[in-house]
């Protein structure tokens, strides 16, 4: 009968992990949920008081009603945060282990992510500036997350590609969650687009990505998931 101890021997001769020996994704997650953590307060920090000496006569509530484009930038890209953090954590719900590729695609992600505070600024402080000021400001606030989204679906296809989904996920939910994602890069590369028509229409975008992750998104997973199944039930019954 074969003892543990020369099992562990015999696998760490052999080259080839144990499970127990895969590495984990757990520590990437909690690094991953510090960043986001710190990014959605980095974006208070730019909501301004106004101070009373810097009022000159003018009433607070006015002077509260002119910083619009700051209240406006911070609700988009705190919820941009929230909508990458969501997704970012179902993803790795569905990661079981590890790999060095993975890692640095993650970290990729995150420093996309973490300039967010950055390109926020710009474009609350340009909001109200000339239309060529205003469009380099929306030009960099869609390509940040454009790169960032096309980060977010690599880390997904690579964790497919090579094996460190769990196994019991069902290949159908697999293929609906990565079209689902593919939405973000295509959806931030068409705000980008858009700006060139118009830096307002280009921004409209963040709020219809906003809405379809908050709402059809999880349904469109569903319907996928169960339309990919139909349709490989129905191949395999016409197969016999």
């Amino acid at each position: 009968m074969t003892t543990p101890v020369l099992v562990s021997e015999r696998t760490k001769w052999s080259g080839v992990a144990s499970p127990s020996e895969e590495p984990s994704p757990a520590r990437i997650e909690a690094f991953s949920d510090g960043v986001f953590s710190i990014i959605a307060t980095l974006l208070v920090l730019d909501l301004r008081v106004p101070r009373e000496a810097m009022l000159h006569g003018q009433p607070l509530l006015t002077a509260l009603a002119e910083q619009w484009p700051i209240y406006l930038a911070y609700l988009a890209s705190f919820l941009q945060v929230g909508v990458v953090w969501a997704n970012h954590h179902t993803m790795f719900h569905h990661i079981r282990r590890s790999d060095h590729v993975l890692l640095v695609l993650n970290l990729l992600l995150l420093m996309c992510i973490a300039v967010l505070p950055f390109t926020t600024a710009i474009l609350s402080e340009y909001a109200r500036s000339s239309l060529s000021d205003l469009r380099v400001a929306a030009f960099t606030y869609s390509a940040v997350l454009g790169i960032a989204g096309v980060f977010f679906v690599l880390i997904w296809r690579h964790a497919d590609k090579h094996g460190l989904i769990q196994p019991h996920t069902d290949k159908h939910q697999i293929a609906a969650l990565g079209l689902h994602w593919l939405f973000v890069p295509l959806f931030y590369g068409a705000a980008f687009l858009l700006v060139f028509v118009s830096p307002y229409l280009g921004m409209s975008v963040y709020f219809l990505l906003l809405f379809y992750y908050a709402l059809p998104g999880p349904v469109f997973i569903r319907w996928m998931t169960r339309r990919r199944t139909r349709l490989a039930a129905q191949a395999s019954t016409a197969g016999r």
